[in-house]
Order: C-alpha cells, then structure tokens, then sequence
C-alpha cells in the first residue's frame, strides 16, 4: 500500500513540474534519469523541444514521446507501414503537421503535449519546421497570412518552405483572390519555394502567372540551323509562338495574366507598408513542377512555355485522360527546342497516360541529355493502331541513368531494347507490365554494366529463370525488386531454383536490398534466411517478404535459421500482408527470435476477413 501511495506521490510531482516548467526547466537536467523520461510525456511540444538537448546530454530520447504524438495526430497510422522514422524526422513531421491543422482546421486538444498553448504560441513554434506547406480549400485561413497579425508567420515560411502543394487550386481563388496571390507571390518570390506540386489547376491565368516564374536571367532560346524530322509538329506549334513571344517581351510588371490587374510590386504594396509601389520584388524560379494537366493544357500552357523554362529541372505530368498523339508530338517538340538551349536545365522528366511505346525513343531523341524518365503507357488494343518504331539516327550514347516505364496493356520489352543497348550509364531500371524476351537479361548484362536497381512488377518470370541467374553472376545490383512476378509458378520442385538464386544473390557483394513481394512464397520464404549463412554471407540489410502467404510456423522456422546464421548487419524485415494472424502464440515466438536480428515491419492486417491470401496461392 505504501508503495502504491509513494508511487502516486512520485506522479503527483511529476505533474506538477511539468505544469511549472517556466519556473523549473533550468533544473530539469538535474533530475535522475528515471524521472526524467516519466517527466517527457507530461510536457507540451514548447518544453518538450526545449529540454530535448538537456535530456540527450543524459542518455534519454524524446523520439518515443514524438512517436506517440504522430499517431495521435495521423490517425491512418494503423492501417500504413508501421516503421520507426528517424528521431529528428519524427519530430518535424509531427511540427509541420501541427502548424497546418491549427492553420488549417483544428485539433483536439485531449493530449498534454498541447496544454497551456495559445494557437499563436503552436504556429510560432511548429513554422520553424514546415518544409512542405500544403494549400487546398480553407481560403479563409490562407488569406489570414497575408494579414499584419499572421505576417511573421508568413516571414519564417518564406526562409523555410521549400515545396508548395496547392491541393485544390481551383477553390483556393473562389474567394480573397487578390490575398492568396500574395501569399503565393512571397513564398515564390521572396522565399525559398522552388517545388510546386499543382492538383486540379486553375484558370489559364493563373497558370501564366505561376509559370512567369521559369527565366531567371536567361530569356534566349537558341535557333538550330539543321534539320529536323519535326517539320509537322513545328506547324502545329507554330500558332503558339506569336503569344510566347509577346510574353516573353513583357517587362516584370507585366508579368501576370492579362485578366489580372495585381502584379507583384502592387500586391507587396497593398499588403505591406514597408514597401512601396517602386520597389521591384525579386523573381523566383521553379525548379520542379509536378503538374495535373487538364484537357488541353499541353497545347495552350505547357508546350507553349517549356522552350523558356531553362530553370526547370524536373517535370512530372500528370493526366486522368490518355494524352493524344498531337499533343505529345507538340510536347516533344517543345522538349526538343528546350534542350537546343545551352541553358537547359531539365534532367527528370515524368508523363502518364502516354497513347504509344513509340514515344520513348522519340522523348529520347528529343532529350539527348536527359537523365530520368517515367512513362505511364497506354498501348492501344488493336495491333493495327501501333505505330512503327522510330529509330535513332546517330549512334549516339544516351546521357538517362534512370528508366521508369508502367505498361497498362500488352506490351513485349523488345521496342525498349534499343534504349538500353545506348544507356550504359543507366544505374536503374523499372518495368511494370511489360513482357520480356530471353534477350532482356542480356541486354542488361552486355550493355548496361553500371545498373544498381533493378525493378520489376507484374511481370511473368517463371520463364527466365536461368537468364536470370546468368545476369546475378555478372551483376553490381545494390537493390533488387521482382514483385509479382510469379517467380515459382512453373517449379515442380521450388528449392531447384531458389537455392541457386540465394547462392547468386550472396555472390553480390554491393547488394543491400532485396524485395519479393506477392510472389507466393510460402514456405519456400524459409529458404531466404539462407542468404546470411555460410562463409561468404550476404550483407543485404532490407528483405521485403511482405503479401507472400507466409504463416506463423513457417515464419518461426525462418527465425530460428536467422538465429543460427546471425546476420552481421541489422535487418529491415517487411512482413506486412501475411497470415500471421492465424496463430499470434507462434508469431510471438518468431517475432521474439527476429528482434535481436530485425527492425520488423508489420501491420494488423486480419487475414481471415479478407479473400487476398486465397487468391494469392490460386
């Protein structure tokens, strides 16, 4: 009983620190250990940041209290990865999510780590550390930063936000026009923001307004003497050019759509008297625009300006409608004008709902120095709609080091073979849906010797089993992905071939990643944990065995080898999808055996409510 009342006396005093930290925080540092960490979850996110310096100079982290104020405030927490973040990336998404629901909506203050905070005391702490600031529908509240009161705040988001998602940018402009543009103007102009992440785009004036921020210093664009094999989209361009010269003549004051009268220096103006009509703003520059294009953005917005756009690095377009040839022969000719420029900047570039595979090597073409591309392809049904496949007229290598390319019909490898055979800088390579051919391990093997990733999805690869084999041999993969792929659907005997896959993937010295989602596994996962045995183990240190019908005494007889074998680098072991639900005393054993060896990645997933592990072994 004693122990209980003393127990309660301790607690009791613990509160009352924490309810005194403006009198007591200097001689928090001076507290055991003990009390110190019981202390932690008592505090608001004010003195908890405070005394986090204090608490690490004594051995005690505050990463467990932020953790728990994350899955207070991400309430879909339950149904993601559960994985440990970093401690410092933890805490400042905590922040940052924070400062956009007191900004934003509002939070329920049931927690400690909000008592005794005003909302103007929540801001002033968590803006410090918003990197991504996401705008959509509360135009109210957006216009409350271009208010006298709000204008610090607006102030440290200009130092401190880097990327900009506008979440629904045609409501942000239904109301208090003139005050978003501000804001917008600030944090683009004056500030730091060179990300723009554009979801439902606005009016095209809007969109002039935005994209005004691509030429910095460099307005010329260079003019090719030769020839071209574009001649027939240059016409089609070419009703757009007298607009994109006059716009580019406009001095920058003029710089906003013609149906806005608020320029920049007026805005800064109106809304803050320390500055005057005269003063000039600066003019920021978008670096990296990741854009949803509606039904004829291409034509009017996009490839009119993209020739300009030599500050642009990286473009991701985005479209819920299937691109059309016009526009994507628009499109690549705008590319092809941007990248005569010696001035040009863009290296990533990523299109969906692309209508044919054809438009690889003609961005290809288009691009000579591009390094990343993404296409999203949609082949069409009929084979007498494919086009033919153009060709590469000069043998030229090719400068792209990451190829990314989802296929949402049938389409064979072979029209992307003359890629590869001119990217031997190409250091990653992802393919979703696409059939192979016996020549694509080849290929890689003979004309790609810097590959570090290799990703494959929804491909079938019972086929290819010794090609594969013969490509490990040879192979510098740092990462390797083959997710449903149906890696053991023609084995009778699945150990003939995964036991010589285990001893390939072990021969690979720079592999660190291996990932095998939804390819059926089952029992046969045990044979993974023989990667770590032997005298030449493997130093992978992420295994993706998740969605692979792996059940609790299959899973513990994989602990128990991963016990014998004691890997030397500490696994991320991703189990999420599986049936382990069917006997939680033998998971608990298994999990037990894996902690010391593993950061275990798994969920709550209830295998018995759901038909996917049936279908998964059909």
């Amino acid at each position: 009983m004693g122990i209980s009342n003393g127990s309660s006396l301790v607690q009791m005093c613990i509160v009352k620190v924490a309810q005194n930290m403006h009198l007591l925080e200097r001689k928090v540092a001076n507290l055991p250990v003990s009390l110190l960490k019981d202390l932690l979850s008592h505090l608001n996110i004010y003195y908890l940041d405070r005394i986090e310096s204090a608490a690490a100079s004594k051995g005690v982290s505050t990463s467990v209290i932020w953790a728990a104020i994350w899955r207070d405030l991400d309430q879909t927490w339950r149904w993601r990865l559960k994985s440990a973040l970093p401690d410092q990336d933890v805490k400042q998404r905590c922040l940052e999510r924070l400062f956009h629901m007191v900004l934003f909506t509002q939070v329920r203050r049931g927690g400690s780590y909000l008592s005794d905070l005003s909302e103007s005391s929540i801001l002033s702490m968590t803006v410090k550390h918003v990197r991504v600031l996401s705008l959509h529908t509360s135009t109210r509240n957006i216009c409350r930063l271009a208010s006298g009161d709000l204008r610090p705040i607006l102030s440290s988001l200009e130092k401190g936000v880097k990327s900009l998602k506008l979440l629904d940018a045609k409501s942000l402009f239904k109301h208090g026009r003139k005050h978003v543009l501000f804001v917008l103007h600030r944090l683009l102009d004056h500030g730091s923001v060179r990300e723009v992440v554009l979801r439902r785009n606005p009016d095209s004036s809007f969109l002039s307004w935005l994209t005004s921020r691509r030429r910095g210093h460099q307005l010329s664009v260079s003019s090719a003497p030769e020839a071209s094999q574009a001649d027939g989209h240059r016409s089609v361009l070419g009703e757009f050019d007298s607009r994109c010269s006059a716009e580019l003549e406009e001095p920058a004051a003029k710089r906003l759509a013609l149906d806005m009268e608020e320029n920049p220096e007026v805005l800064c103006s109106e809304f803050s008297s320390s500055s005057r009509s005269a003063d000039l703003c600066p003019e920021g520059q978008i670096h990296s625009l990741d854009f949803e294009v509606s039904k004829c953005d291409i034509l009017t917005t996009v490839s009119r300006i993209l020739p300009t756009w030599l500050c642009l690095h990286t473009l991701h377009l985005h479209s819920d409608w299937l691109i059309s040839e016009q526009e994507m022969s628009v499109l690549v000719e705008s590319l092809r004008r941007l990248f005569l420029n010696p001035g040009c900047s863009l290296t990533d570039l990523s299109i969906s709902h692309v209508s044919a595979h054809t438009h690889v090597i003609s961005i290809l073409r288009a691009c000579l120095t591009l390094q990343n591309l993404s296409l999203e392809i949609c082949p069409p049904a009929e084979r007498n709609q494919w086009r033919p496949q153009p060709r590469f007229t000069e043998h030229k290598e090719l400068c792209l080091e990451k190829l990314t390319v989802r296929s949402t019909g049938p389409m064979t490898v072979t029209c992307f073979l003359p890629v590869l055979k001119l990217t031997p800088k190409l250091s990653s390579l992802h393919f979703t849906g696409i059939h192979l051919s016996q020549e694509f391990f080849h290929t890689l093997t003979g004309s790609n010797p810097s590959l570090k990733v290799l990703k494959l999805e929804d491909i079938n690869l019972s086929d290819h089993h010794q090609e594969i084999l013969q490509f490990l041999e040879r192979s510098v993969l740092e990462e390797l992905s083959f997710r449903d792929c149906r890696l053991l659907d023609k084995c009778a005997v699945k150990k003939d071939f995964l036991l010589p896959f285990v001893e390939a993937l072990k021969g690979i010295s720079s592999l660190r990643t291996l990932m095998l989602a939804q390819n059926r596994l089952a029992t046969s996962a045990i044979e993974i944990a023989r990667l770590f045995s032997g005298c030449r183990p493997s130093k992978i240190t992420k295994v993706d065995l998740s969605s692979n019908f792996i059940l609790p005494a299959e899973l513990l007889e994989f602990a128990q080898l991963l016990e014998t074998y004691r890997p030397v680098q500490r696994l991320t072991l991703d189990l999420r999808s599986n049936p382990l639900d069917r006997d939680p005393e033998v998971k608990g054993q298994a999990l037990r055996k894996l902690i010391p060896y593993c950061n275990i990645l798994t969920d709550d997933w209830d295998s018995r409510s759901t038909m996917a592990d049936h279908i998964s072994v059909m």
